[in-house]
């Protein structure tokens, strides 16, 4: 009975001393853990959809007329300049020098809206006395209302608005990937905007 207890604890020792010797030679193996970024990536830009990069307020005056009125309309409505990210592509990129170019769609108007609590109807009046003349003072209202949700997104859409909206997005970029340590260029496809 002695003789099988110092066994079993000779054969502990040996697997003790075995399990520590390779949990020393492990430490003194282990290398410091390095984390590396990958950088930007055609994947992590999409995730980004539609980046919105400046809201533009637009305060117009319409005219309607139609057989039978004339009107105007004083518009007061909103849009938004954005960038569409699922079209963005890495043009270059150097994983030692944690630099990149990224080339980007031109910014376009999205989402115009007429605001309808502050847009007023400026004057409606009658063109004609003949009755049978068709058309309503409320048809040409309709139809003013949809025109100004375009001239909303014409407004919007001037150069000097998108050029704000370029240089947004040529600040943004950076920034987000600066964070991580890399510095992204954006270039625009198509031809260089003026200015």
């Amino acid at each position: 009975m002695k003789k099988t207890a110092v066994v079993i604890v000779v054969l502990v020792a040996v697997v003790m001393g075995f399990v520590a010797g390779i949990i020393v030679r492990d430490a003194s193996s282990h290398r410091p853990t390095v984390v590396t970024s990958f950088g930007p990536t055609v994947t992590e830009l999409q995730k980004l959809a539609e980046l919105v990069t400046t809201k533009v307020y637009v305060a117009d005056v319409l005219i309607g007329e139609s057989a039978k009125y004339r009107g105007s309309w004083l518009i007061k409505g909103d849009a938004l300049i954005a960038v569409d990210m699922n079209k963005a592509a890495i043009v270059s990129r150097d994983d030692a020098m944690r630099t990149a170019v990224v080339r980007l769609p031109a910014p376009r108007v999205v989402q115009p809206r007429v605001d309808h609590e502050k847009t007023r109807t400026w004057d409606v009046e009658r063109k004609t006395w003949k009755p049978w003349v068709p058309g309503s003072p409320d048809d040409l209202r309709d139809e003013a209302m949809r025109q100004a949700q375009q001239l909303v997104a014409d407004a919007a859409g001037n150069e000097e608005a998108l050029e704000y909206a370029r240089r947004r997005a040529e600040a943004l970029i950076p920034q987000f990937y600066e964070m991580v340590g890399w510095k992204v260029q954006v270039v625009w496809e198509g031809p260089a905007p003026a200015g």
